[in-house]
């Protein structure tokens, strides 16, 4: 299966650590590990193909996440809740207000864009909800817990507020990035 972010096995999925206040339902930042952990905590615009990556978000209400992948073509890919965060195939999980979780660091799995998977411009979607059944559906997914189709999931994000200071019942954060040689 191809996916725009590899993932190895490892112990700790997700890294948590309290977080301030913000000016979005769900913040979020996608960086380099070298800068992750250096301390930045703003997007990076553009990655190498092979550049170790660490995505962080922080849902300032509590609720029921999902995170996906966009590329250029094809289907979307879901990054989390994965095979190696949730063996038993959930497609969402619960999460806590205030609750900064990251992917990508060393006490994670890594995330990267390999290079038979092109160079361009593609989209991460962070969904937050507040109920579970305003998550997609096993049956929506093409692989359950994987891979949803582009016309799916475009449905499913219109149904979704873009993150703003107040939370809805169903918000969406978006991070544009470019991969490069």
């Amino acid at each position: 299966m191809k996916k725009l972010f590899l993932k190895t096995l490892c112990t700790s999925a997700v890294a948590l650590a309290p977080m301030a206040g913000s000016a979005a339902c769900i913040d979020a930042y996608m960086t380099g590990l070298n800068e992750f952990e250096q301390g930045q905590t703003v997007s990076k615009p553009s990655f190498r193909v092979n550049e170790l990556l660490v995505l962080c978000f922080t849902p300032n209400q509590s609720g029921f996440v999902s995170v996906y992948d966009a590329p250029i073509e094809g289907d979307f890919q879901q990054l989390y809740p994965n095979i190696l965060t949730h063996p038993d195939g959930e497609t969402y999980t619960e999460v806590e207000a205030g609750t900064q979780y990251c992917f990508g660091g060393r006490d994670s799995f890594p995330l990267y864009h390999p290079p038979e998977e092109g160079i361009g411009i593609g989209k991460i979607s962070i969904t937050l909800t507040s109920r579970e059944d305003y998550q997609l559906d096993d049956d929506d997914y093409a692989i359950p817990g994987q891979k949803v189709t582009k016309s799916t999931m475009n449905l499913h994000l219109s149904n979704h507020q873009k993150s703003q200071a107040k939370c809805s019942a169903r918000d969406v954060t978006y991070l544009d990035y470019r991969i490069t040689n």
